[in-house]
């Protein structure tokens, strides 16, 4: 009689747990999507100091999660994300317009791509 109620229990950690790190990841993927478009934004204008402070903020936000992702997602995935990030920095200080915004649109393509592929969902199940 004792294991059905453990069973319960356990079922409701793991789903907890599974909803909560499914919310965080796209709370954070969403705030870093947001300073990614601030960033294309400035760069379609040709304001590169601008791009340049809004992509060290991106920066910034992708180390403070970089912890919890690590243990969350593929490290490839942060690795892309990292690379993207270090090559748009350097297409922003030769102020290279075309780089720059190819680049971020992948950047932008990856950071979705976090969203669709840790979604709670029976695509994702199954």
């Amino acid at each position: 009689m004792r294991t059905v109620p453990a069973i319960i229990i356990l079922v409701v950690i793991l789903l907890g747990g599974s909803f909560t790190t499914s919310r965080y990841l796209e709370t954070t993927a969403m705030s870093l999507g947001a300073e990614i478009e601030a960033v294309e934004q400035s760069i379609s204008t040709q304001q590169w100091e601008v791009a340049q402070n809004e992509l060290n903020l991106a920066h910034q936000n992708l180390e403070k999660n970089k912890t919890w992702w690590t243990i969350l997602l593929d490290h490839q995935v942060i690795d892309n994300i990292t690379m993207s990030m270090n090559r748009i920095d350097k297409y922003i200080e030769t102020h290279d317009v075309s780089l720059s915004l190819g680049e971020v649109s992948a950047l932008k393509l990856q950071v979705d791509n976090i969203l669709e592929t840790e979604n709670f969902s029976l695509q994702n199940i199954l």
